[in-house]
């Protein structure tokens, strides 16, 4: 059942990339964020969120647009700077974490999920980017 979740939300994000794409009347906005602490972590470690003001998500974003993510990965020796979209399932280490984004009039909120533990990630995305298109 997870696959099929991971695999209808990645035709979902690639079909608003393409529409998005296609119609060259749509207005859009970029908003970088410097990712911080948790606003939440369950007891257990298993989940978390971080909910971010994003005053320019506005009334008309709700009604007529939407939001894309995308979280930095900073250059290394081995690899350039570079984006990666999110939904996103990390695979990295010995416990894969699964970060997804929703957002809200003036907010998103960034969500974290294991089945053993987040607090790897958290630190891990503290003081990344989290790039923002918000298109209306």
């Amino acid at each position: 059942m997870k696959r099929i979740s991971i695999i209808l939300m990645c035709c979902m994000v690639l079909a608003s990339n393409f529409a998005f794409a296609q119609n060259k009347d749509i207005e859009k906005k970029v908003v970088f964020i410097t990712l911080g602490d948790m606003d939440y972590v369950a007891d257990d470690s298993s989940y978390g969120r971080q909910v971010i003001n994003v005053p320019e998500i506005t009334q008309s974003v709700m009604d007529n647009g939407g939001v894309l993510a995308f979280i930095e990965r900073p250059p290394t020796d081995e690899n350039p700077q570079r984006w990666s979209q999110l939904p996103q399932l990390y695979l990295s280490q010995d416990n894969p974490t699964f970060t997804y984004l929703s957002h809200g009039l003036g907010l998103v909120r960034l969500s974290y999920q294991s089945s053993k533990s987040i607090k790897d990630f958290i630190d891990y995305t503290k003081g990344k980017r989290l790039k923002l298109v918000i298109f209306y």
